[in-house]
């Protein structure tokens, strides 16, 4: 299909129906669906929506067959606009309970419902589309699906901060409408239509037989393409892996579907197999439409864990020994060169493909993707390790050379060595010299990826036929190779300048004043207030009016002006006012309090204090980004700035009420969020920042210096002591564990929300207080931790290089140890490493490490720009009042050195 535009087939096909209906419909055309609306517009809170699926092949006919039902029954419906969002639906990587949805329609109620399902199932009888998870299927191996939930109701703001779809139920009661994978409606709500006897969709419960011979134990991992399974074949008594494909999901334009891949992968094990490179095919069979393949379980794990748990000791931050590379990589490479002699291209060489067995040797799994040299197939790579032909490949076309491979092994080869993905967000250069200075900055770091180089250099070049073949690589690994120290890579004064003023220019240039909100928010970031810190405007006009009145530009401050202006007009356009400081409105009040000041206008500095005064203080969240603490926060910053005598009240009652909610464990403090609050948060103990000990502690360490109040410095300096107890200290780094749950994938946590630099932010603070060395040492030891897993970490200021930047810079102004503000540099020198330039401008993507630039605060462009304008101007720490600590910036000695405080 190269060369041809589908992206206004299915809208044409839509209005065409439209026309020879004569009907005079709202079509409303978004991003991704394009939704119509009969005359009156009517549109009921909830009830039984009607979904209809189909494939890339079948969309066009499915839509005009199903448009002609709706609009001739007055039914309002969406649809997905065009081929390729048909194609992201039918995606393995589109989420379970969304997948397959194609048309989605309203009917006004049960009798409309199911007059328009059957006329629905009867129009598209016989036409090729996957089973929808989420629904129910209105009968076997019909299109036509439905399940229950929000048609036109309003998003709600639920405790967390979330704008979130909410079914009401009769009694009143309000549940989140969720969509698992699976037909699931509340209780009370009865369908209109009777149970259908016969397919389930294609799930696979836990514990059920495949094929009278495949005993399945329990689920790897599930896509909507199909669960994979460990399973114990009855034959033989081996365990084995046992693949899933459902009918028509990945239905494209070839007419191929996710069975047809999954035969051509038992083919290429079959092939493979014998040559020791992948695992034996045991049986490919057939049940319920759908299709399973079975094959031999390779012991190990995948090389993307092995270099994470053996290879890449990311708590020291030296990446790999360089004598395990050299023999992994031959490895590697061997690989590449035996799948090439078979006149195969590989197509999908990653280090999730990979496995490592137990005696360590490498074998290949997933070879779906595997082809002969010379097909034509559906374009696929994986972000980061696909070779420019490959990315830039049309929809079907001729399959790349062998020597897209070679891309795709010097790409693995460079995370076998760093464990860092060469991932980059799309440019306007070549990706070449952007790569090469990308591995020039990360061998600062690690020696190993000194000594590998030339080799990864030499095979991520853009242009195929100059990438150094296997041949070549053989021979580089057969040299020894020395790795010379080299001093870390720091940014100069002028590429901070110039990157903070593109990104500020970016964030003008990207305001929508009219718009809903205010600039574009990632859709994986959730749907949150739009006025708040944390994705919303409020944290980005912090850094604007930072930024004016540091720069002095006065560009800036007509950005200042603007995007204060449309939080000025939506101060109160919330059902509720949410207390957080990041999630809800107290970081509104804050953001609109200084723009105010900024712009001389004291009537909108008085309606931000307004808006403080309505934040609730007792809230049974404690936490910071959502809770109390955090709105105690904004009153002491409000409070100090106005001298306003009900906001010092609230300054107290808010530190009355978190005092109240510390529980104690082990002899320590915590602050959990209650088990029975209506929150994704319930029942968790945290030790970070944003939502735990630390993030408590240091609001009641600020109340207790800005009030004299020594129940809480005491009460701060007991969280400490919470702190250092849950300390894991290696090596001279510490780290953090995210809570008192232990969970083992989150046992060594380093960022602001969770970790060591949220930790160390707090007992810093408490040192300057309190004057106890064990309190400055652990943040130092953090700082180490911080600086060693710089390379692992994203951009963004909640849990990536930006935040951990912020606290090293706190750690300088502290403790007046220069080092730190190197550290700083160097993690900004990493951030920058990422950096993309877009219409002229050099801007940092969010914390995806992809080609999305979100402007957003915690997890976007606006927190590292505001780390940026603190590294080279100074500064106080965002959304902290360390006015409190440092009158004027200048941190004394110690506050108070005992209990009894006295206040300086």
């Amino acid at each position: 299909m190269a060369g041809h535009d589908d992206s206004r087939l299915l809208i044409d096909i839509v209005t065409a129906v439209l026309a020879r209906a004569g009907a005079d419909w709202t079509i409303d055309t978004g991003a991704f669906w394009c939704s119509l609306s009969p005359p009156d517009g009517r549109m009921p809170d909830q009830g039984w929506k009607l979904h209809v699926s189909a494939t890339q092949l079948s969309a066009p006919v499915v839509l005009s067959r199903a448009a002609d039902v709706l609009i001739a029954e007055g039914c309002a419906f969406k649809f997905a606009r065009g081929l390729d969002e048909v194609a992201a639906l039918l995606s393995s990587r589109c989420d379970r309970g969304s997948g397959g949805k194609f048309i989605t329609a309203y009917p006004l109620d049960d009798e409309t419902f199911r007059r328009v399902a059957a006329r629905l199932d009867l129009a598209t009888d016989g036409l090729p589309g996957p089973a929808i998870l989420s629904d129910r299927r209105l009968r076997p191996n019909s299109l036509v699906h439905y399940r229950y939930g929000v048609f036109g109701a309003e998003a709600v703001l639920t405790n967390d901060g979330g704008l979130e779809p909410v079914l009401t139920g009769p009694d009143g009661e309000k549940i989140v409408d969720e969509r698992p994978a699976w037909f699931s409606p509340p209780e009370w709500a009865v369908a209109p239509l009777p149970e259908p006897s016969g397919a389930d969709g294609g799930r696979v419960p836990e514990s059920v037989l495949i094929a009278d011979r495949f005993v399945v134990r329990e689920a790897v991992r599930h896509s909507y393409r199909g669960g994979v399974y460990r399973a114990t074949d009855r034959d033989t008594g081996d365990e084995v892996i046992v693949k899933q494909a459902r009918p028509h999901v990945m239905g494209l334009l070839t007419g191929m579907d996710a069975r047809d891949v999954l035969r051509h992968e038992a083919e290429m094990l079959d092939l493979l197999s014998p040559l020791g490179l992948a695992p034996r095919k045991i049986a490919l069979v057939r049940q319920q439409d759908n299709l399973f393949l079975a094959e031999e379980l390779v012991p190990g794990v995948t090389l993307r864990r092995w270099v994470a748990e053996r290879c890449i000791d990311v708590w020291r931050g030296a990446g790999a020994p360089v004598a395990e590379a050299v023999d992994k990589a031959g490895r590697l490479v061997g690989i590449v060169t035996a799948v090439h002699r078979q006149d195969l291209v590989l197509r999908d060489f990653t280090p999730n493909n990979v496995m490592v067995t137990p005696d360590e040797r490498l074998r290949l799994i997933d070879p779906e993707l595997i082809v002969a040299t010379g097909s034509r197939a559906s374009a696929a790579h994986t972000a980061a390790y696909g070779a420019p032909e490959q990315v830039s490949a049309p929809r079907f076309g001729p399959v790349p050379s062998q020597r897209a491979d070679l891309y795709s092994l010097g790409a693995t080869i460079m995370f076998l060595v760093s464990g860092v993905d060469p991932l980059l967000p799309a440019d306007e250069r070549p990706l070449q010299a952007r790569i090469a200075e990308f591995v020039t900055a990360l061998g600062t770091s690690m020696p190993a990826v000194r000594a590998f180089a030339p080799l990864i250099l030499g095979l991520l070049r853009d242009a195929p036929e100059e990438r150094w073949t296997t041949a070549q690589a053989h021979a580089f690994l057969a040299d020894e190779r020395h790795a010379e120290a080299v001093a870390p890579a720091r940014l100069r004064a002028a590429t901070v300048d110039r990157v903070l003023a593109d990104g500020l220019n970016h964030a003008l240039r990207t305001m929508s004043p009219t718009n809903p909100r205010l600039w574009p928010v990632d859709e994986q970031r959730g749907n949150t207030d739009p006025a708040n810190v944390q994705h919303g405007v409020a944290g980005v006009l912090g850094v604007l009016t930072r930024a004016a009145r540091v720069l002095g530009d006065d560009h800036l401050r007509e950005g200042v002006a603007t995007a204060a202006g449309w939080l000025d007009r939506r101060l109160f356009d919330v059902p509720r006012l949410l207390p957080g400081l990041y999630f809800g409105r107290a970081g509104t009040a804050w953001a609109m309090y200084d723009a105010a000041r900024l712009l001389g206008d004291d009537e909108m500095a008085a309606r931000a204090v307004e808006l403080a005064k309505r934040l609730p203080v007792r809230w049974p969240n404690p936490d910071v980004c959502h809770g109390t603490a955090g709105a105690g926060m904004a009153y002491l910053r409000l409070w100090l700035a106005t001298g306003d005598s009900e906001l010092e009240r609230r300054v107290e009652d808010a530190a009355d009420c978190v005092l109240d909610a510390a529980q104690e464990r082990d002899g320590h403090l915590t602050w959990p969020i209650p088990a029975t609050f209506d929150s994704r948060l319930s029942g968790l103990a945290h030790y970070g920042f944003a939502h735990g000990v630390a993030g408590v502690g240091a609001f009641l360490l600020y109340c207790g210096v800005s009030t004299g109040r020594a129940d809480c410095v005491t009460a701060a300096r007991q969280a400490g002591n919470t702190l250092a107890a849950a300390a894991d200290l290696d090596h001279g780094a510490a780290w953090w564990p995210s809570g008192t749950q232990r969970d083992p994938a989150a046992s060594r946590m380093w960022h602001w929300c969770s970790g060591s630099s949220g930790v160390g932010t707090f007992l810093i603070r408490l040192w300057s207080v309190t004057g106890e060395p064990r309190f400055r040492d652990l943040a130092e030891a953090g700082a180490v931790a911080i600086r060693r897993a710089g390379w692992y970490s994203s951009t963004a200021a909640c849990h990536g290089l930006a935040g951990d930047g912020e606290f090293l810079l706190d750690l300088a102004a502290c403790t007046g140890d220069h080092r730190y503000h190197e550290w700083a540099s160097e993690l900004a020198a990493i951030a920058h490493t990422r950096h993309a330039i877009r219409d002229g401008l050099a801007v940092l993507p969010d914390e995806s490490g992809a080609d999305t630039v979100a402007v957003g605060y915690s997890t976007g462009l606006s927190g590292v720009l505001g780390f940026l304008l603190r590294l080279r101007h100074g500064g106080q720490r965002w959304w902290m009042p360390d006015e409190i600590l440092a009158p004027e910036g200048k941190w004394p000695v110690f506050v108070a050195r005992t209990p009894e405080l006295t206040v300086h």
